[in-house]
């Protein structure tokens, strides 16, 4: 087994770890569709996702993996389709994100670290910023319908009518906590942008682990669907169950660095949706 495949393996084991600890425990709002932009609007955003695992007890030290990350949103056509029981204009979006190491110049991804989704989105349910004074956040995006991909396998249809952004998708967390903290002038590859630099720090626990998420995303009214870049910091702890809140050490630190490096109005669609 090559160093990617074990890589990759870990990655995506490390993920449902985080997935399952927070997905039950948090109310989170998706933070990665603020806007819709015209049709055939895409967006590719890129950057480092870096996993340290402590390991006090081993002569080899601390294991650090680093792996590169890109995800792609595409803006397609928009349609006519009945949701909560009325028609009203809906887009389909597709997200693809790929988690890798770069090998000869190109992001290559292990088992599982390739997802492809296609769904039915809603124009209502975007509501951008007022997610922020909402008073229970919307931590789903409501769909119509929806299709996804896993690495090499078949295009399957989606059977929930929510799509999850947080934690495979995006490490991106915004909860009730969420503020804009400042108004910031940023610069990626993509332009310059007046954000909004949008804070939530959150934390939850069980006998046995703790975890924390600091997210910052920075939000532009003017980038295609809204965010330019984002920070999130992840730290997990963990004890004995039966040992006191105060003797949790830390376990593991995830760190995600992404921002738009590309932008164009030609986007297709990727995913072949099964008849």
């Amino acid at each position: 087994m090559n160093r990617l495949v074990i890589s990759s393996f870990r990655f995506v084991h490390f993920v449902l770890i985080i997935g399952c600890l927070t997905i039950t425990s948090n109310v989170q709002a998706q933070g990665l569709l603020w806007n819709l932009p015209e049709s055939g609007t895409w967006v590719r955003y890129a950057g480092e996702y870096r996993q340290e695992t402590l390991r006090p007890q081993s002569e080899e030290g601390d294991l650090t993996l680093q792996w590169q990350r890109e995800l792609e949103i595409r803006c397609l056509e928009r349609t006519q389709a009945v949701y909560q029981g009325k028609e009203q204009t809906c887009v389909w979006l597709e997200f693809e994100i790929v988690t890798g190491q770069q090998v000869d110049g190109q992001l290559e991804a292990g088992p599982g670290s390739k997802r492809e989704y296609k769904i039915l989105v809603p124009e209502s349910v975007v509501i951008g910023e007022k997610t922020l004074s909402a008073k229970i956040p919307q931590g789903f995006i409501p769909i119509v319908e929806g299709y996804r991909k896993i690495g090499n396998g078949k295009v399957e249809p989606m059977q929930a009518k929510v799509f999850q952004v947080f934690p495979v998708i995006s490490q991106v967390l915004i909860n009730e906590d969420a503020k804009v903290a400042a108004q910031e002038d940023v610069s990626v590859p993509t332009g310059a942008h007046q954000t909004d630099r949008i804070e939530c720090t959150s934390a939850i626990e069980d006998a046995s682990s703790r975890t924390g998420n600091v997210t910052q995303l920075w939000v532009s009214k003017n980038a295609p669907f809204g965010p330019v870049k984002w920070s999130v910091r992840i730290d997990r702890e963990t004890k004995n169950a039966v040992d006191k809140r105060d003797q949790f050490k830390k376990h593991a630190e995830i760190t995600v660095q992404m921002e738009a490096v590309q932008t164009g109005n030609d986007a297709v669609s990727k995913v072949v949706v099964p008849n």
